[in-house]
């Protein structure tokens, strides 16, 4: 893992190249410190991003929690897993289903 140091160096270089750029537009550039699984590192992190920073839960396959900060000019987000941050209270249930026959018992003769 880098030393924040290193990578504020790295960006320090790459604004500078930018800067050079002067007014030329350029596309939004998007920063992502992404899949920790280490908390510390991401709570590291977590206090070294400016503010404000806006917390977001993904309810999706990976289930992440990240940290989002946005300006006009730049978007930053941080993702851990939630199981590395959270304590599981519930796990998920599969879905149970009740369904009608579609089919009388003739039709379903040949239905495996």
């Amino acid at each position: 893992m880098a030393k924040a140091i290193d990578v504020a160096a790295a960006l320090r270089m790459l604004a500078d190249h930018i800067e050079k750029g002067g007014d030329a537009e350029i596309v939004k550039p998007s920063i992502y410190f992404t899949h920790f699984d280490d908390k510390d590192a991401f709570l590291a992190l977590a206090k070294l991003l400016p503010r404000p920073l806006v917390k977001l839960y993904d309810e999706g396959t990976y289930g992440d929690m990240k940290l989002d900060y946005k300006t006009d000019d730049i978007y930053v987000t941080a993702r851990i897993q939630r199981s590395a941050i959270c304590r599981l209270v519930e796990p998920a249930q599969p879905a149970k289903y009740e369904c009608e026959p579609l089919l009388d018992v003739d039709e379903l003769a040949g239905v495996e």
